[in-house]
């Protein structure tokens, strides 16, 4: 299975999860994300943000997809200071795919809400802004996301980029990588 298989079956799960009202809404982050806004580099994964609906908890849209698709998958257990509290991903062919939740997450809630409507492998998704995704990778900062960030710089509107990483308290993280 092909990357491109992986991600349009992924898509398929998360948009019948929002027809079904398990999820609110959701969003494409990650290096897919960052080649709908600039050159494409390779990925090993498909990342998404979810917001899920108040009627169910983080556990049940885990088994959901465990049950309904015979997944496995691998929750990521956060410490008590992480920013990002839920995470779990699950292996769509040779694929990851990695599962953002929002919980006390208002980066990725307001990235989700503020994401634009592109064409990824002939798919149209949501994706994370350009502002958005350099704030997103700001948090774990490998030296790929400090890549990824000077390609998305050029494409950005970094006084946005500033004002959204002073209100999410990275501006000094931001300034150290832009300089």
């Amino acid at each position: 299975m092909s990357i491109v298989d992986a991600f349009v079956k992924t898509i398929a799960i998360f948009d019948e999860f929002k027809k079904e009202k398990l999820i609110e809404d959701y969003a494409l982050i990650g290096g897919l994300a960052l080649s709908a806004w600039v050159r494409p580099r390779t990925t090993r994964d498909v990342d998404l943000a979810v917001i899920i609906s108040k009627k169910i908890k983080w556990s049940d849209l885990i088994s959901i997809i465990e049950s309904r698709f015979q997944k496995r998958t691998a929750i990521h257990k956060a410490t008590p200071r992480a920013i990002i509290k839920e995470k779990f991903s699950f292996m769509s062919g040779h694929f990851q795919v990695d599962i953002t939740g929002t919980k006390d997450f208002d980066l990725a809630v307001e990235a989700i809400k503020h994401a634009a409507v592109a064409e990824v492998f002939d798919k149209k998704i949501k994706v994370a802004t350009p502002e958005y995704l350099i704030l997103m990778k700001l948090l774990p900062l490998s030296n790929q996301d400090s890549l990824d960030i000077s390609m998305l710089s050029k494409k950005a509107d970094m006084g946005i980029v500033r004002k959204l990483a002073q209100k999410y308290f990275l501006l000094t993280k931001l300034e150290s990588i832009i300089q």
